[in-house]
């Protein structure tokens, strides 16, 4: 898939986005949320080889995959993860700019108005896609309803109701205030 100029500049902006919110692991690690993470959550998960990790806390591999699943690495990625997997950074980078455009055309497909919404909108809803899938970014529809009719404001308010908005945190809190006021602070802007 070759991007266009507009399409070059809205993925360079949601990959230093995701770059920040989502940070890079070069080796697997488990879900936050699993039993695993939690049992031990000052390991260097992400940051040296799983399997180092699971020889010095006491865990096979074979008990890790099911406790820790999904199993993520690079920027978030977690399809076809197990606690072996590794990624480069360019190829992290080269699969995030992909993902990307790849959300860019679903969310085109699917919403009919997405074509025509604002760059900063743009950002927000492939940023909170990317996030949760597009299936859960598309539960939220009134937020959608609201966005379609430039109801910027409803629709940042809406997001603040929602589970997304307690469990992700500063993330959240960027994405409402990026969204009600239509703009991306200067330190985040990429060119």
């Amino acid at each position: 898939m070759i991007a266009t100029t507009s399409q070059t500049k809205l993925v360079k902006q949601v990959a230093g986005d995701l770059d920040r919110h989502e940070g890079f692991r070069e080796f697997a690690y488990p879900d936050p949320l699993s039993g695993l993470f939690k049992k031990f959550p000052k390991e260097r998960w992400g940051f040296e080889p799983a399997r180092d990790i699971l020889a010095r806390i006491g865990v096979s591999v074979e008990d890790a995959t099911k406790l820790g699943a999904p199993w993520t690495v690079g920027y978030g990625f977690t399809h076809g993860v197990n606690p072996d997997s590794h990624m480069s950074r360019i190829t992290a980078e080269r699969k995030l700019e992909q993902e990307i455009l790849s959300i860019h055309t679903a969310l085109s497909n699917v919403l009919t108005w997405y074509k025509d919404s604002s760059f900063v909108t743009k950002t927000v809803l492939i940023n909170m896609a990317f996030n949760m899938g597009l299936k859960g970014l598309l539960g939220f529809t009134n937020t959608l309803k609201f966005i379609s009719q430039k109801n910027y404001e409803q629709a940042a308010r809406n997001m603040t109701l929602s589970l997304w908005y307690k469990q992700v945190g500063a993330r959240a809190k960027e994405l409402v205030e990026r969204m009600r006021t239509q703009t991306i602070p200067a330190g985040y802007v990429k060119e």
